[in-house]
């Protein structure tokens, strides 16, 4: 008996024995599978099925090893997947996100209570956000191949092709694992080098050149302009959620917005 069936077979038991039927529900994938590789079974595959949290994924939620590895997001999802064929890790972080929104949402409810200070006059207003108000960016640009999860861009200031990919999973466990074994050589990662640390992860090939150090000397040293302008491309074409919100501050009436964050405390708001 497979994984899957497995998943399956605790719904259908539930069920019988108790007359509960765990909640599933169909998600949408923002990239609609266009970007995993076609031997993946997430190929083309436009949605995915999860079911509702249990206490056995309350105990990953509130699981400090797993926070403190920063695997906590992952282990949940994987753990509501239906189809237990899927990897965590291929998933870019768009389509993870729809995932664990869903999860919230038929686990929790669609209200989403989090803090935000105006950008105004710094007043903390208490927000409750609809999460069923959050919509998809679906992906609207074309890879350089079909099932690649890789795309081509135009550095407009110094005129260098580079070749970026959409962070998955998988790399986002990667990255903080280079922090965490940076803080244990007493190297401090800093704040500043957030802007670096994301287009190494991103570009894979500048011009004809694949070699990892190169591509790391170059992102250091190219242009502002053109960093900026390839991050702001990477962002507005990124399959996902669009999670920009705006209110009017309590306090100064003035509007203000944000990004809803999806991270450790979105099962536990922090208000």
């Amino acid at each position: 008996m497979n994984e899957t069936t497995i998943e399956e077979e605790t719904i259908k038991k539930m069920k019988e024995l108790f007359g509960w039927e765990i909640p599933v529900e169909s998600v949408p994938l923002p990239s609609n599978g266009l970007l995993y590789d076609p031997n993946s079974i997430l190929y083309n595959r436009e949605t995915v099925q999860i079911k509702s949290m249990t206490a056995k994924e309350e105990d990953i939620i509130t699981s400090n090893a797993y926070i403190k590895e920063g695997v906590m997001i992952n282990k949940l999802v994987s753990s509501c997947l239906v189809d237990k064929n899927i990897d965590v890790d291929d998933l870019i972080i768009g389509d993870r996100d729809a995932i664990l929104a869903s999860i919230r949402i038929v686990s929790y409810g669609s209200n989403y209570d989090v803090s935000h200070n105006c950008n105004s006059c710094g007043h903390k207003n208490k927000i409750s956000a609809n999460l069923t108000n959050v919509g998809i960016k679906r992906l609207n640009i074309e890879p350089v191949s079909p099932g690649k999860n890789l795309f081509s861009y135009t550095l407009p200031v110094m005129n260098i092709p580079v070749l970026f990919k959409f962070i998955t999973a998988k790399d986002e466990i990667e990255q903080r694992k280079t922090i965490k074994n940076m803080e244990k050589l007493g190297i401090k990662s800093e704040s500043d080098s957030d802007i670096t640390n994301f287009l190494k992860m991103c570009i894979v090939q500048v011009a004809d050149n694949k070699n990892g150090q190169d591509i790391n000397f170059f992102i250091e040293n190219m242009h502002a302009n053109d960093s900026k302008a390839l991050r702001k491309f990477i962002n507005n074409h990124q399959p996902g959620l669009d999670t920009n919100y705006s209110y009017n501050c309590e306090k100064c009436q003035s509007e203000s917005s944000f990004r809803l964050p999806f991270n450790e405390n979105f099962f536990w708001p922090n208000t």
